[in-house]
């Protein structure tokens, strides 16, 4: 019980010094899209697929142990 009271505070304590961090001057530019090239293709999408792919795949072998 004591242990979910610990990582409730910190998790506040980190997200309002992360809020305090923002600048609140800075201009802000017009945010671009991803470029669809096969570097990007590869990072953005295949590499996170294949993580959660291999995650699932190592939980049911665990599961069935």
């Amino acid at each position: 019980m004591l242990r979910n009271y610990f990582l409730l505070t910190a998790f506040l304590l980190v997200a309002i010094q992360s809020m305090a961090q923002a600048p609140s001057g800075v201009p802000y530019g017009q945010p671009e899209p991803l470029e669809f090239d096969l570097v990007n293709i590869i990072v953005f999408i295949i590499v996170p697929a294949l993580i959660i792919l291999l995650y699932i795949g190592f939980k049911r072998k665990n599961r069935k142990k």
